[in-house]
């Protein structure tokens, strides 16, 4: 077994709550391996390739490059070049917004919002 039976179960969660985003990101794919896990791959589209590829080792680390996704996703599609670790206060209010829905059901993983923002106040 790659997980316990309880961390799979949370990682599965994850995932479901994560679908939707996950399914239309250009950025990502989070795909299932028996050997392996969950395994995330960076891959971009013009041209096509696949960047990187991490094996998630636990429910928060999934939970985690999740919602950095969605961070560049909003960064990027507001016109802004630049990572969280730059965001100002507008960028960061818009960041959680978008963060919102995902959090009210899994909100045992609010406290990653937090520290994902502060990493970008320490950088």
């Amino acid at each position: 077994m790659v997980y316990t039976e309880s961390e799979k179960k949370k990682m599965d969660q994850i995932r479901e709550v994560f679908k939707e985003h996950i399914q239309q990101s250009p950025n990502c794919e989070l795909l299932w391996s028996d050997k392996v896990g969950y395994v995330w791959l960076a891959i971009g589209l013009e041209p096509l390739y696949a960047d990187t590829c991490q094996r998630m080792e636990n429910a928060e680390e999934l939970c985690r490059e999740c919602l950095d996704d969605i961070a560049a996703d909003v960064l990027f599609l507001s016109g802004n070049d630049h990572g969280r670790h730059n965001a100002d206060p507008h960028e960061k209010e818009e960041i959680h917004a978008h963060w919102k829905p995902f959090m009210e059901q899994l909100p045992e993983y609010a406290y990653l919002c937090e520290e994902l923002l502060s990493e970008s106040e320490s950088i």
